[in-house]
């Protein structure tokens, strides 16, 4: 009767790969006979499900050279559509791998996965994937790796209170330290889900929160605890999910077994066979006869714990499952030992012998060597009591020695996790006091440059008083002829003390521009042209580098003399807390934020206050070969093959605007001997020449075209003579501010 089974299992079996590879090649068939690429793309999708393990890359290669040839042509396929079949192939390619043992192929393609999905901003397929390296990380027992990929993702989604992905993750890390046995760690991350489900008012979630919840309290042997959270998960489970239901009411089972309460465990065993029963599926059957011959056997209770083994046996001797009848025999041998019932515990180590051989399980082989030793040394039979401990000692040693070899390696492996863990904790303690450090550096810069621009506030308030003696007295003249050569002399001083005030001013701005011996250091083929209108300016030039990423800018505050200098100082503050306190890179979310902390210093003032600055920001990462830039009203010149290419800024200022937008972050392409220029408009808005006029736009550009081959030394030269000659004798207008950058 078993070999028929055998053999209808075997044919069922064969016959389902026959018809599934039938399926296949009918698809193949089809597809050089249909005109429609979205049904191809089915076809494709269709043979990538059907597919034997072994057969993977070879149908998602194929599927993913037909994408290649679709991206390459029009087609009435969105690009978006097409991009998430190659990902559906591409991951078919990555289960290949997998199913291989090569780990380090199925992580490349995921990676890969993760740039696709992030692009087409898709984020239940891209965090999908990220799952998926860390469960490939933590089979590998790399879970240093998979903590960190995981810590990462929960950290990126509580920036962004996401609570679906935040319980999200929280689950994964769960699991991570379920891998290597850290239970404590394991209820705190489960405790954190429960919150974050609750807060949601998931109630799947918390079902699964508190299910979980139960399995680490019970592996930690607080019983108490886990059949607390048992108890929560079954008030859900009841409700909504027979299957769930189903293994809580089991495990609940267990749990009051462990506490000895053995009323309650066999009423809910009761309850958990009545449904097992009803539903006609053996295997559930199986496992709570399983369960229950446990629970009897606990309560010394040996021939209904028989009994119960006996109907597991059985039941897995119509499937053919070795393992299982195998170690049902062990325990039925066990219980009749008890009973004293020698015979019938022979009867089923032998069975149980036969069945260990077969499936080759040596520490099946070990019990049963112990077992028949103990039984021979009742039946006084001992040459064969003697013989079994022997062939014991020998299994034991080496079993042992497996075992101590395994519980070597996952020592070293948590002891590598918790090694990690303190240097990430180490590493973000040191950050956070180097973040600390610069806010208070940076406190104390901007302290000294307010206190500065209120002496200078001060001395400017001296200066209209002076002003309006010096007209009192003009009034008098012809009466007060030595009084006023009295206060022309006070006035004078006064005068001499003002431009004192303003020049150590100018020292004051000076120091929060940026020495040209940084800038030379970082860009060797560059210069700077600053000449203020007056002794202290409105334009700024400002340069930060973070990381591999240098950046740059022209500046050109509301104003100029002493209000111009007083905005560049909030406005180049802003720039530096952008960057540095707020760790940003994306040139245009720099100017966004720094916008925002220009407005929150601004709006201070009872009165209304619509100063800012228009700027030119240009980043360059040498190493990456990237070049990103951004600008507020003042536009980039770059040279190419000696032609002059202009990038338009977003028309808004960096201060208070109607309808303000986000700016725009534009990346140029890195190309050698490229020739770069931010400015003001200083240079192009002076008037002179032979009529008076202004200079322009477009003769600066040409200026900078026709001089381009020359050194940056020489540049700065001929742009200094130019506007010498072109202002003659006129007063100059506004600040000047022109940089220029050689790749």
């Amino acid at each position: 009767m078993m070999k028929k089974i055998l053999l209808l299992i075997l044919y069922l079996t064969f016959s389902c790969v026959q018809a599934q590879q039938r399926q296949i090649d009918s698809l193949l068939n089809l597809l050089p006979k249909t005109q429609n690429d979205s049904l191809k793309l089915t076809y494709y999708q269709k043979m990538c499900e059907l597919c034997d393990a072994k057969d993977r890359l070879k149908y998602g290669a194929l599927a993913l050279k037909f994408v290649e040839v679709l991206e390459s042509k029009t087609s009435g396929i969105s690009k978006i559509s097409l991009l998430k079949y190659k990902g559906g192939f591409k991951s078919t390619v990555s289960i290949y791998y997998r199913e291989q043992y090569d780990f380090k192929k199925a992580i490349e393609i995921r990676q890969e996965l993760i740039t696709l999905y992030s692009n087409i901003k898709d984020t239940a397929l891209l965090e999908q994937n990220y799952s998926i390296i860390i469960n490939i990380l933590s089979e590998q027992r790399k879970m240093s790796q998979a903590f960190e990929i995981a810590n990462g993702r929960l950290n990126h989604y509580e920036k962004s209170n996401s609570l679906y992905y935040i319980a999200y993750y929280q689950r994964e890390l769960g699991e991570i330290y379920d891998r290597i046995s850290n239970y404590d760690k394991m209820v705190e991350y489960y405790e954190k889900n429960l919150a974050t489900n609750t807060k949601m008012n998931d109630r799947k979630g918390i079902a699964l929160a508190h299910a979980e919840l139960e399995q680490a309290y019970y592996y930690n042997g607080k019983s108490e605890n886990a059949l607390k959270h048992n108890l929560k998960s079954l008030q859900y489970f009841q409700k909504e999910n027979d299957a769930e239901a189903f293994i809580t009411l089991l495990q609940s089972s267990a749990i009051y077994t462990q506490l000895n309460d053995f009323n309650k465990a066999m009423e809910l065993s009761d309850q958990c066979l009545k449904i097992a029963m009803e539903s006609k599926d053996s295997s559930l059957v199986g496992s709570v006869l399983f369960r229950r011959a446990g629970t009897y056997a606990k309560m010394k209770d040996y021939i209904n714990a028989i009994e119960c083994e006996k109907r597991y046996f059985n039941i897995n001797l119509d499937v053919n499952n070795d393992f299982n009848m195998m170690n049902a025999g062990m325990a039925i041998s066990r219980y009749y030992v008890k009973l004293n019932q020698l015979e019938n515990a022979f009867k089923y180590i032998r069975i149980s012998d036969s069945l260990a051989k077969k499936t080759g399980d040596i520490y099946a082989e070990r019990g049963l060597y112990e077992l028949k030793s103990n039984l021979y040394k009742r039946k006084r039979n001992f040459e064969m009591a003697l013989k079994n401990p022997l062939k014991y000692n020998q299994l034991n040693d080496s079993l042992r020695e497996l075992e101590d070899h395994a519980d070597v390696e996952k020592r070293d492996m948590i002891l590598e996790f918790e090694k990690d863990q303190l240097k990430l904790k180490d590493e973000q303690l040191l950050k956070d006091q180097q973040a600390e450090a610069e806010k208070a550096k940076q406190k104390i810069i901007t302290v000294s440059i307010s206190i500065g621009l209120v002496i200078v506030l001060i001395l400017l308030l001296l200066i209209f008083r002076n002003y309006k003696l010096k007209q009192k007295s003009n009034l008098e003249l012809s009466q007060r002829n030595e009084e006023i050569s009295k206060q022309k002399h006070i006035v004078e001083e006064k005068q001499k003390e003002i431009t004192e005030s303003i020049t150590y001013a100018k020292r004051l701005q000076e120091a929060i521009l940026p020495p040209l011996e940084f800038i030379n250091a970082h860009l060797k083929n560059s210069f700077v042209y600053y000449k203020p209108k007056d002794i202290v300016a409105g334009d700024f030039y400002w340069a930060e580098k973070v990381g591999e990423r240098f950046f740059i800018a022209a500046a050109d505050s509301t104003g100029h003399g002493v209000p111009g200098a007083m905005v560049s100082v909030v406005c180049s503050n802003a720039l530096n807390r952008s960057i540095k306190e707020f760790q940003l890179a994306d040139t245009g979310k720099i100017l966004d934020k720094t916008r925002d902390l220009v407005l929150e210093t601004f709006e201070k003032s009872t009165s209304e206050v619509k100063d800012g600055m228009d700027i030119s920001l240009l980043c360059i990462d040498s190493k990456n070969k990237t070049i990103f830039w951004s600008g507020a009203n003042n536009p980039l010149w770059y040279i190419q093959d000696n032609n002059l290419k202009e990038i338009k800024a977003d028309k808004q200022p960096i201060g208070k605007t109607d309808n303000p937008k986000p700016f725009t972050t534009h990346e140029i392409e890195y190309k050698e001997n490229t020739i770069f220029y931010l400015f003001t408009d200083g240079f192009a808005d002076q008037f002179g020449g032979p009529n008076g006029k202004k200079f322009k736009y477009k003769s600066f550009s040409d200026l900078l075209l026709k001089h381009n081959q020359l050194s940056q030394e020489q540049q700065a030269d001929t742009i200094h003579k130019a506007f010498t000659e072109w202002k003659g004798d006129l007063e100059q207008v506004d600040d000047v501010c022109v940089i220029g950058i050689r790749l």
